[in-house]
């Protein structure tokens, strides 16, 4: 005998009211189909789910990890059935994404492609922009959701971290210190440096200006670029070294090696972004597909 969903939805209700009575009223039924739904689900689980005598009724401890287990499955349930209705119900949308240029090597690409599998009447539009730039679209109402790195955001806009990444040393490959396992800040304390353009990017100088400045040295900061990956570009040619992100290890750059860095903490986390106060089904649905493969462990 298979399991049912009205199985679940009445152990659910007699688990929070562990009242035979009041949980017949809340359903609308009475009694015996209650207690005859519950002897079924027992007996297809093979295990006790509730102690229940003349004075009291209570959850064993299957009981309540079933408890837990039911009513995850009933929400996603409902949610799968709200999101279908609000499918069914809307017209052609276009959803505008914003991203930084690192998180196409960070689990986009993969999320973007279920999500399209998943929603094939949903159009989508990328943006590449750094975070500042995004939070001021989303405020702006230019784009619907986005990918930032970690920042103080305006009380209108809600967040979801997605996952952490750090900055390593990236160096030419004939460099001295390229085949070294870890790299010291001072190994480096006094080497020409390739950076993102600070005004893109404040909060990541500012971030290495204060790690510097901890142990008493000076970013020798020498070339400044618009893009993570022309950043790598200037380091392979031996224009200096570069501090960037360990995704893009992904990129297939040649001639350069990536290093972690010893001693300091250069971890941050990135997030999704979106207005509170707005609505876009789409970004509705997409925000169910992170919250779905950061739940798999799929999003990094």
């Amino acid at each position: 005998m298979a399991l049912t969903l009205k199985q679940l939805r009445y152990f659910v209700v007699l688990s929070e009211e562990l009242h035979f009575g009041r949980a017949a009223d809340r359903l609308h039924i009475s009694q015996p189909p209650l207690s005859t739904s519950l002897r079924q689900l027992e007996g297809v689980l093979g295990v006790q789910l509730l102690e229940r005598n003349s004075k009291c009724v209570a959850l064993t401890p299957a009981g309540k990890l079933f408890q837990r287990q039911a009513r995850l499955l009933l929400g996603q349930l409902d949610d799968a059935q709200d999101m279908l209705r609000r499918t069914a119900e809307s017209d052609y949308e276009v959803l505008r994404i914003g991203s930084t240029p690192a998180m196409i090597y960070r689990g986009l690409p993969p999320l973007l492609s279920e999500f399209k599998d998943l929603y094939p009447g949903i159009g989508i539009q990328l943006f590449e922009q750094y975070s500042l730039d995004q939070v001021e679209s989303l405020c702006r109402g230019r784009i619907d959701i986005g990918f930032i790195n970690s920042i103080p955001l305006p009380a209108e806009v809600d967040s979801l971290p997605i996952g952490v990444d750090e900055f390593v040393c990236c160096l030419p490959a004939n460099h001295p210190l390229a085949q070294r396992d870890v790299i010291e800040l001072t190994d480096i304390d006094r080497e020409p440096l390739v950076m993102l353009n600070s005004a893109l990017a404040p909060h990541f100088h500012q971030h290495f200006h204060n790690i510097f400045r901890a142990k008493n040295f000076e970013l020798n900061v020498k070339h400044e670029a618009s893009h993570w990956q022309t950043v790598v570009a200037l380091t392979s040619y031996g224009l200096g070294i570069s501090l960037v992100p360990q995704s893009l290890e992904l990129s297939g750059m040649n001639n350069v090696r990536f290093v972690p860095l010893a001693g300091v903490d250069t971890r941050y986390t990135s997030c999704c972004i979106w207005r509170r106060d707005s609505t876009s089904l789409g970004r509705d649905f997409l925000l169910a597909c992170i919250r779905s493969r950061l739940e798999r462990k799929q999003f990094s």
